[in-house]
């Protein structure tokens, strides 16, 4: 894991780094200026053992 708080996608990609987090936790909060639903697609399977999801989208959402 990097030293720094910030996933740029360069060497670290931000689905695998939530998709670890997600598979060792009962709820899962996310704040998002833009909803796609290809980006909840990606992240699904490891959602299923979630008990609480809580999301604050910004107001724009896209499919």
């Amino acid at each position: 894991m990097p030293t720094h708080d910030i996933i740029d996608n360069r060497n670290e990609k931000l689905v695998d780094h939530i998709n670890r987090i997600l598979a060792s936790t009962e709820s899962a909060r996310f704040a998002v200026g833009y909803f796609f639903l290809s980006g909840l697609e990606s992240i699904a399977e490891r959602l299923t053992g979630v008990k609480e999801l809580r999301l604050l989208i910004g107001n724009t959402t896209r499919a």
